[in-house]
């Protein structure tokens, strides 16, 4: 055979082999977006928004994809006896006939519930819980399950809801105190040839600890170090101290034990010390932040400390109406949908931990168990706010339009200096397109809500923090 003839030969039959493949996998997935042929016989309420469904599966589809399934057990199965992919179906019907089952209806069930749900016009949660199968011979296997669904709900009272709401409190300095803010989070370091005396200052230097027996055990350089802050760069206070005072160009040494307790002698070069300048409140200032000039970067902060006044009380007064409608409505929420908005909770309350080194105020001073309580506590009114709203949603038919989409898409773009398509592409990258569809209908919903409300504000019973630019 000619060379080249041989090489479309071999061509050809790749491409043949990436055709079988390709249809393989085609059938594969059609298996899986296939609706089994099937009856619902039973559908009834549970407690906890839960539904008993037992489902009767045509018995020759079932067989027929069971016998499917042991072929592909085969191809991959190693039994004593056997080579690999040789042993008899029977055998493998005979030994692992319960596992097969178990397996199957786990790739039939997601399109049947699916169907279910589209039908039902619900939500289902978390993973369905196979409570029952009965198989006998010349019969269609039952199958038979409970799930989490989105509980029915009839929204009452939203039409004219009334609440009282706490005020929202400005301290007469909140002014004076953002602007402070904003010169302690734009302070720099500047180096000097001055000793470091100040806790705020900062000393970049070398550093060699030596064991008593001659071994290194820490050599770094260029490491920096704040003189006030304890256990600085991984050092021993007593090396921290001991800098105080200390210029460019010094050398100090010292015995001291490492942070593991080790004994060390430490030999420290002094490289260079660095000093925080905290800018001066002034035009110069206000020109490095964008503004005009102080008078502007003041009537700046007190725009933005009105604007969250507003946001801040329209939070106050949503969840005040929202607390208030879960009060005239009794239904059950789905055990699986509470348990990740706790996780969620906590997360959360872990992040601020480990952010700022305490729990946040909510949770201090809580035992383990009252902490719990309250996570659930909050996770249960999340749970029921979110699906009364979204039935109030349903029953005044709300949806986002494409005009509601665009400028919600429009004004994120601008808080993130980027073009709205950008931000489209960047959210359908990540699959939060409709995630974030679903958050402009609920701020919808949300505003629907507010504008029906009769609210009277009240002075607060505690002072508050001021609020930030």
């Amino acid at each position: 055979m000619p060379e080249n003839e041989g090489s479309v030969q071999e061509n050809s039959d790749q491409q043949s082999q990436e055709s079988i493949l390709e249809q393989a996998r085609q059938k594969i997935r059609q298996q899986k977006e296939e609706v089994v042929p099937h009856n619902i016989l039973e559908d009834l309420p549970l407690p906890e928004s839960r539904r008993k469904l037992t489902i009767e599966i045509a018995q020759e589809d079932w067989e027929r994809r069971l016998d499917e399934l042991f072929e592909e057990f085969r191809r991959s199965a190693t039994i004593e006896g056997f080579r690999k992919g040789k042993a008899p179906v029977k055998l493998l019907q005979r030994r692992f006939m319960k596992e097969a089952r178990e397996e199957l209806a786990e790739r039939i069930l997601p399109p049947i519930l699916q169907k279910y749900a589209e039908a039902k016009k619900t939500v289902i949660y978390g993973k369905p819980v196979l409570t029952d199968q009965q198989y006998e011979s010349g019969k269609a296997p039952r199958l038979t399950l409970e799930i989490e669904v989105k509980p029915e709900i009839d929204p009452v009272g939203y039409e004219s809801v009334e609440v009282e709401v706490e005020e929202v409190v400005v301290p007469p300095d909140a002014v004076d105190a953002n602007l402070e803010r904003l010169r302690q989070e734009n302070a720099y370091l500047e180096e000097v040839q001055e000793p470091a005396n100040s806790d705020d200052d900062v000393v970049v230097v070398d550093i060699l600890a030596v064991g008593k027996d001659g071994k290194t055990l820490d050599r770094r350089s260029d490491v920096s170090l704040q003189i006030g802050v304890p256990q600085s760069a991984q050092l021993p206070d007593a090396v921290r101290e001991a800098l105080k005072g200390k210029a460019a160009g010094e050398t100090i040494e010292l015995d001291a034990s490492t942070p593991d307790g080790t004994p060390a002698h430490y030999t420290v070069n002094v490289k260079s010390v660095k000093k925080l300048r905290i800018p001066e409140l002034d035009d110069e200032f206000a020109k490095d932040l964008g503004q005009e000039n102080l008078a502007a970067l003041r009537a700046h902060v007190e725009a933005r400390i009105r604007e969250q006044v507003e946001e801040e009380k329209k939070d106050r007064a949503f969840n005040a109406v929202v607390a208030e409608l879960v009060k005239k409505v009794e239904f059950d929420v789905p055990p699986s949908l509470k348990a990740q908005v706790e996780q969620d909770l906590m997360k959360r309350d872990l992040t601020h931990l480990y952010m700022t080194g305490r729990m946040p105020q909510h949770a201090r001073g809580l035992s383990r168990e009252e902490y719990r309580q309250r996570i659930s506590d909050d996770a249960d009114q999340r749970v029921k706010g979110y699906l009364l709203l979204d039935a109030i949603g349903i029953k005044e038919n709300i949806e986002a339009t494409e005009e509601d989409i665009q400028a919600a898409l429009e004004a994120r773009a601008k808080a993130e200096g980027r073009k709205p398509l950008a931000v489209r592409a960047a959210l359908e990258k990540r699959r939060e397109w409709d995630s974030f569809v679903e958050e402009v209908r609920f701020e919808k919903i949300r505003n629907f809500v507010l504008s029906k409300a009769k609210i009277r504000w009240v002075p607060p019973k505690q002072s508050e923090q001021p609020a930030e630019a």
